[in-house]
């Protein structure tokens, strides 16, 4: 039987790599907050259609909001990181991708009692290092790999099988994003900017064929429901078009998804 599986990726505004031309990485405590205000958002509306997600937040996010990751444990929602600092994988050391790990987990633990069981990458930018990383430091799962045919950030590591729920070579487990196949090419259909991007009716036939052959992982982050968020110019126009695009539709579009299937989190599926 065919699982969907809901996560939100808890980052602000500010932590957009698309974005990070046009901003100091090292101000960002003097940007405006918003992912609160956002997350709660959506927290209300997974109440609405009675659904529980994984979060996977941010340990910057978890120690500048930590009323926000209580009120993610106490509402029944799966914890898992997101990392810290919210830095490429493959653009830091192998010391500092497992501080940085570390990091998140010690923020994310001082908070909830649940274990902190998985784990999705920045910009999903996994290497078969930080594999190594999270199975050393007990995590069950890995939620990172996105074998997309072409994109300028993605990481990829060596898992064995290309279901969503595979095993990597040290036995932690994989859970991979889905991609759409068109025939000539796969296309990336996990949510995200190719949710915005789409008209819904066609993103929602995608989700369907998909379904038919293998359990759907979907994804968003907080930002995305939010038009009123600051703009940043100063980027390439192909980053711009990739943030902003559609982000007042966002919102109509995901409660029509949750109504559309039986989602739960990430972790139901082990």
């Amino acid at each position: 039987m065919t699982g969907y599986y809901l996560s939100v990726d808890v980052e602000d505004w500010f932590h957009s790599h698309n974005l990070r031309p046009g901003l100091d990485w090292d101000a960002w405590d003097e940007y405006e907050l918003r992912v609160v205000e956002n997350t709660r958002y959506i927290l209300d509306m997974l109440d609405d259609h009675d659904t529980k997600a994984t979060f996977f937040v941010l340990g910057y996010v978890a120690d500048r909001a930590p009323e926000l990751v209580r009120e993610i444990d106490e509402r029944g929602h799966e914890l898992a990181s997101h990392g810290y600092n919210h830095e490429l994988l493959y653009e830091q050391s192998e010391a500092d991708v497992r501080a940085d790990i570390e990091r998140s987990v010690e923020a994310l633990s001082a908070l909830t009692d649940q274990p902190i069981r998985g784990y999705r990458a920045p910009s999903f930018t996994i290497t078969d290092h930080a594999i190594e990383v999270l199975a050393d430091l007990g995590f069950e799962y890995d939620s990172s790999s996105f074998p997309a045919p072409v994109h300028d950030r993605y990481g990829s590591i060596d898992v064995a099988g290309s279901e969503t729920f595979t095993t990597t070579s040290n036995g932690l487990r994989e859970v991979q994003l889905p991609l759409l196949d068109v025939g000539v090419t796969e296309i990336p259909w996990a949510g995200g900017g190719y949710f915005r991007f789409m008209p819904y009716p066609i993103y929602r036939r995608g989700v369907e064929h998909i379904s038919r052959h293998r359990d759907f992982v979907f994804y968003l982050h907080p930002w995305e429901l939010d038009p009123d968020q600051p703009r940043v110019t100063d980027v390439p126009l192909q980053y711009r078009v990739r943030h902003y695009t559609n982000l007042d539709r966002t919102a109509r579009r995901l409660d029509r998804l949750l109504g559309a299937f039986d989602w739960e989190p990430i972790g139901n599926g082990l």
